[in-house]
């Protein structure tokens, strides 16, 4: 019996030191195949986080300009480049002030070079004047590449009316234009001082910064920044820029630069009987590669931000505008004010800008009557609603607008004013493009009348979209 216990003892021992070592390949195989399945996973979240990376740095390139430094609580971004877009791009309607590297670009080559533009076609319907027409208004190209981490140089070409030249008789013709709207080398020392030369977006007003066709809720623009601010004024120059911070919330920013300087063309003869000569400050635009006198203008923008959505810009432009001839002496100055407002609340935009001039007159046209004050300014509102109406669902919103502009190009004596209201809406399958249709009825005061004549109804259906 003790043998046969023993024995039985034996068997058992044996029975359990073989299924040991069975069961030991057994285990290691299941924990390799369970290690093999973990790292597959593993690296498929991967790849999954990678490809959601990527998307994410891509959708924040393209939405990056439309809000100003959406981190300001938490400092500076570390790039200005490439701001991180937090906000629900669907809310956004404050458009970018940050110059071209707040601007979308579709195309990269290599790690320094991006391309990119904006195209807008209009129809116009002038009821008054029974006049329409179709209008390839703008085509603008633009460049943008990073020598160094410091040294930038950007550009925007602008073709515009469908350009068309052609050579007859030696002369060039054409029904549009071709305009280098800007091109300037940025040297960046910090965020709060960069130096900047070239052909300069000149900072008059804010409008005149955020002027893209995709940007804005309305076709036409602002009276204000089209015939006093001269939008799109533009200048070769060089200056300095900036943008520091007072608060956790709070942003100021600034630009300052010397340019050549308005000309005496702002003087423009007209063929009114009893007007024979007007202030048209656009007119007399500085001459890019020369300057009709010895000294320079100063032009120059501070806007203080307190917290994201709220902007508050002050903007001036002055200097000499003449040589001495037979009708100016060459001391006379023109001096350009400016005002502007921004303010956002989730679907709700409010913008308004004031302008007002002051010319020298020379002797001469002060005999007869000139004046050389102006003064402007609009208040528009926006809504934006019915999100994802439309596809694609995601992306897609609708915006109602409305606008009010008044101009009084001759301040200083009765009439020569302009006044229009607009109301529009506008559809954007993306943020980066809009399809707008607007009606405007315009009230004018002829130079020397005291009423205005009756409003004059127009219509305006147009698409613009970056590319």
């Amino acid at each position: 019996m003790t043998r046969r216990r023993t024995t039985f003892a034996s068997c058992f021992l044996a029975a359990g030191l073989l299924a040991l070592a069975l069961a030991a390949p057994c285990a290691t195989l299941r924990a390799q195949d369970s290690t093999v399945q973990r790292d597959s996973l593993v690296r498929v979240v991967a790849r999954l986080q990678r490809t959601v990376d990527s998307l994410r740095a891509a959708a924040e390139r393209q939405e990056a300009r439309v809000m100003e430094l959406d981190e300001r609580t938490s400092g500076p971004p570390v790039s200005s480049a490439a701001p991180a877009a937090t906000t629900d791009s669907l809310h956004r309607t404050l458009p970018s002030a940050e110059g071209i590297t707040g601007k979308p670009f579709v195309k990269r080559f290599g790690a320094s070079t991006a391309l990119g533009g904006y195209v807008e076609i209009a129809y116009s319907n002038d009821f008054q004047a029974h006049e329409s027409r179709f209008d390839q208004v703008r085509l603008v190209p633009f460049i943008y590449s990073e020598i160094t981490d410091k040294l930038h140089f950007g550009t925007e070409i602008e073709f515009e009316h469908g350009t068309q030249i052609a050579v007859e008789g030696g002369q060039a013709s054409g029904s549009g234009e071709v305009n280098v709207e800007f091109a300037t080398i940025d040297y960046t020392l910090k965020e709060a001082l960069a130096f900047r030369a070239g052909i300069v977006l000149e900072p008059l007003g804010r409008f005149n910064l955020v002027h893209d066709s995709p940007l804005n809720e309305l076709t036409a623009r602002p009276l204000v920044s089209v015939l006093i601010d001269g939008a799109t004024l533009s200048e070769a120059g060089a200056g300095l820029y900036g943008t520091v911070y007072p608060g956790k919330t709070s942003l100021l920013s600034y630009e300052i630069y010397l340019v050549n300087g308005f000309t005496s063309s702002i003087f423009v003869a007209r063929t009114v009987p009893g007007d024979t000569v007007v202030l048209r400050i656009p007119a007399g635009e500085g001459n890019r590669g020369a300057d009709n006198n010895f000294a320079k203008t100063v032009v120059a923008r501070v806007a203080y931000s307190p917290a994201l959505g709220l902007e508050v810009g002050v903007s001036g432009n002055v200097g000499k505008y003449a040589r001495a001839d037979s009708l100016f002496t060459g001391g006379e100055w023109l001096r350009v004010l400016a005002l502007d407002v921004t303010w956002q609340r989730g679907r709700f935009a409010l913008f308004g800008e004031w302008s007002a001039v002051r010319a020298d007159v020379p002797a001469a046209y002060a005999a007869i009557g000139v004046d050389g004050s102006q003064n402007g300014y609009y208040l528009q509102a926006s809504w934006r609603f019915a999100f994802g109406a439309l596809a694609p669902r995601p992306t897609s919103a609708f915006t109602a607008a409305l606008r009010w502009d008044y101009v009084d190009l001759s301040a200083g004596r009765a009439g020569d004013d302009l006044r229009r209201l607009t109301a529009g809406v506008n559809w954007r399958p993306i943020a980066d493009a809009a399809l707008k249709c607007d009606v405007q009825w315009n009230w004018q005061t002829p130079p020397g009348a005291t009423s205005a004549r009756a409003p004059g109804e127009a219509l305006a259906i147009s698409v613009a979209t970056y590319f």
